[in-house]
């Protein structure tokens, strides 16, 4: 390996080790934030949280999603081929457009919260949530194009320190709020409302470090008086549209599942399942209690997307072709890597793990468990469609993710209609339904890519390790934890054998040579590392 291609690997890992330990402080954090909720509001509560969680999600995502993979795949081009002027020219260009484009959708979401609520729900009660909600949509398009400019530049920590400061407020905050608003008022709606509020807070705190983070960094820039005259504003324009809007569209469907998937559950629910209202609700609380232990894995995923796509896009711009492949190839790997033992983990004690985080609600755990347990498979296709999304946009095929993502979109919501109108699969038929979506998703997205970079290997030859490690590491793990049960209950007897599950897949994993040498002596202290595990 040459010094150079050293480098960049150290960069990828880097980035990826600052985004990661970013990710799962939020995920704890995050954790902490849902179990309180989860204990102290009640079902018909969490279900007016999640709606309005959900209709924000796709509002943040139509008002900055493209933006910083935009920002992040413009700004690294610019940079690879030396033209700093440029690169700052589209940040201001796409921080002004994009800062206007949430604010439409904050004033949008306020003024017909009620609106939302009635669609969602048949009913306003969540209309107090939702417009609790609404400022963090403008907060966001603007952490978003800061975010994605250092993003393009390879630096990963203010986008982590960011991250992290809106959870730790979101949190305090937030927990706070609900409290107070359900002890003086006794309504759930508004205990809602109050906990979605502390995350509108802790986004504006989020936005004012970030941006005093950059004028700080601002002051410091150099350019050279050899660079090219910088682009237009209607040429920067065009080129931050031309790939953002597909981003936009593709991340809306995206989003959108969530919310049509939801409408149609509740219509198919209150309709040819006969669950009345309130039931109903319940219903759709413990499926979004679900999805969010369901998306516990990103922690190392998302990170993973988020350093490839500049990366690999400074890889081609300077059309390296052994870089493109092995940045390529690693990002494929790690994705497995995390994603496979992740599903197995979460299948196999998604009842001792629903009981431990919803400890003081057994029932509530219980019919939560089932959903997650059948969900979680769809950890490794949507973690893959999160790295292959970001590695065709960075080939430059905006739209191929779009159309993808609408395919699945349609067969998401067949299954839905179908399955949730039967009494007996009633709400579990949207967990199935988010398993087969983004199976359609990536098979049709591991088609395009092999097309685009034909000479990555095979995504399942790359998961059968991985996968081998994770049948050790289940074999191993379940008949520990099902001893433990024998002298404490599942809900503390999961904890140890999480970390035992842990310890066993990573030396399965060694064994299997899932981790090989190359990827260990990038890290730090690597090469004794692997001195001592005896990898060559």
């Amino acid at each position: 390996m040459s010094q150079k291609t050293e480098q960049k690997g150290q960069s990828f890992l880097k980035g990826t080790a600052i985004l990661t330990a970013a990710t799962f402080i939020v995920k704890f954090i995050n954790i902490f934030f849902s179990i309180p909720l989860a204990n102290f509001l009640d079902d018909e509560g969490m279900g007016h949280f999640n709606t309005a969680y959900d209709i924000f999600v796709f509002f943040s995502v139509l008002a900055s999603s493209g933006t910083p993979v935009a920002i992040s795949r413009l700004v690294s081009v610019a940079y690879a081929q030396n033209r700093k002027r440029e690169a700052d020219k589209i940040f201001r260009v796409a921080f002004t457009l994009f800062s206007g484009i949430g604010l439409v959708g904050c004033i949008v979401m306020a003024v017909f919260s009620r609106q939302f609520a009635m669609l969602m729900n048949q009913n306003d009660r969540s209309m107090y949530a939702i417009a609790a909600l609404a400022p963090m949509c403008f907060f966001m398009s603007l952490s978003s194009c800061l975010r994605g400019y250092f993003q393009g530049r390879s630096n990963m920590t203010p986008t982590a320190v960011s991250q992290v400061l809106e959870s730790l407020i979101k949190l305090f905050v937030g927990i706070a709020l609900a409290l107070y608003f359900l002890k003086t008022t006794g309504l759930p709606e508004l205990g809602a409302a109050g906990a979605i509020l502390g995350v509108s807070i802790g986004s504006f705190f989020a936005v004012l470090y970030i941006l005093l983070y950059y004028f700080r960094k601002s002051r410091d820039t150099r350019y050279s008086p050899f660079e090219p005259k910088v682009s237009s504003v209607g040429e920067i324009l065009k080129s931050i549209l031309t790939f953002a809007v597909p981003v936009i569209i593709g991340s809306a469907f995206l989003s959108a599942l969530d919310i049509v998937d939801s409408s149609v559950m509740m219509y198919r629910l209150q309709g040819a399942a006969g669950v009345d209202a309130n039931s109903a609700i319940a219903m759709k609380g413990w499926l979004g209690t679900a999805r969010k232990y369901f998306d516990l894995p990103n922690a190392v995923i998302v990170p993973i997307s988020t350093i490839v796509l500049p990366m690999l896009s400074g890889a081609i711009a300077k059309k390296e072709k052994r870089e493109i492949n092995r940045i390529s190839t690693l990002s494929l790997r790690m994705t497995l890597m995390v994603a496979i033992p992740s599903a197995a983990g979460l299948c196999i004690f998604a009842k001792p793990i629903c009981s431990l985080l919803l400890y003081s609600r057994p029932e509530f755990a219980a019919n939560t468990a089932p959903l997650l347990a059948v969900m979680a498979p769809a950890v490794i296709t949507a973690s893959l469609l999160y790295t292959t999304n970001s590695m065709i946009q960075a080939v430059g095929k905006v739209y191929v993710p779009v159309i993808n993502m609408i395919v699945g979109t349609v067969v998401r919501i067949g299954v839905v209609y179908v399955l949730c109108g039967i009494p007996e699969i009633n709400a579990m038929g949207s967990a199935v339904g988010t398993f087969v979506s983004y199976l359609v998703m990536i098979i049709l997205n591991l088609i395009a890519l092999h097309r685009m970079l034909p000479e990555i290997p095979s995504v399942v030859r790359m998961g059968i390790r991985p996968l081998l490690a994770s049948v050790i590491m289940g074999a191993v793990s379940y008949p520990v934890y099902l001893l433990l049960t024998r002298f404490m209950s599942e809900k503390f007897a999961v904890i140890p054998v999480i970390l035992l599950a842990i310890l066993v897949y990573l030396v399965a994993a060694v064994f299997t040579k899932a981790i090989t040498r190359e990827e260990i002596v990038q890290l730090p202290k690597g090469e004794k590392l692997a001195d001592k595990l005896h990898l060559k």
